[in-house]
């Protein structure tokens, strides 16, 4: 009779372990140490994706937006991606306006394309596979706010 394998908490760890695959590349002239994923766990892809939603939501919400503010929201993805898979710093409490000025700094420095061209591509097209469902949602959000803007700055001038 073949012995029982019972799963166990310890073998649980054992088997997850091989999710914490990292590696540790250098950013900027300065060569500054990231430690990136090199394999994206399900459940940090689906916090990315909600994590978005709820920003797009956030956006929605509010009155005052601005086309800068709309422009930002299309580098949320990177910069999701950059929070929850290296350990680039950011702030504990960040709100959207915050995010999205990381992202510009990010962006302007060279470090999110450095990054994101050492992912595994198997890994980045995983992501996006995931997100391309959110994003077109959002994107009718977008859209949407856009032409509200647009609306409201006809008003603005007709009333003047």
């Amino acid at each position: 009779m073949a012995k029982s394998n019972k799963f166990t908490l310890a073998k649980l760890n054992t088997v997850d372990s091989k999710n914490n695959q990292r590696k540790t590349i250098y950013v900027t002239p300065e060569r500054y140490e990231v430690n990136i994923h090199t394999f994206f766990r399900e459940s940090l892809m689906d916090d990315v994706v909600t994590e978005y939603i709820a920003l797009v939501e956030d956006l929605r919400s509010k009155t005052e937006i601005d086309d800068v503010l709309i422009r930002g929201t299309l580098s949320l993805f990177n910069v999701l991606m950059l929070k929850k898979f290296t350990d680039l710093p950011f702030p504990k409490k960040i709100d959207l306006g915050g995010l999205i000025g990381i992202s510009r700094k990010f962006m302007d420095n060279g470090i999110t394309n450095e990054v994101i061209n050492e992912f595994p591509k198997s890994e980045l097209d995983k992501l996006e596979e995931r997100f391309k469902a959110a994003q077109q949602n959002a994107a009718k959000v977008i859209a949407e706010m856009a032409v509200a803007s647009v609306a409201q700055a006809q008003e603005i001038s007709d009333a003047s």
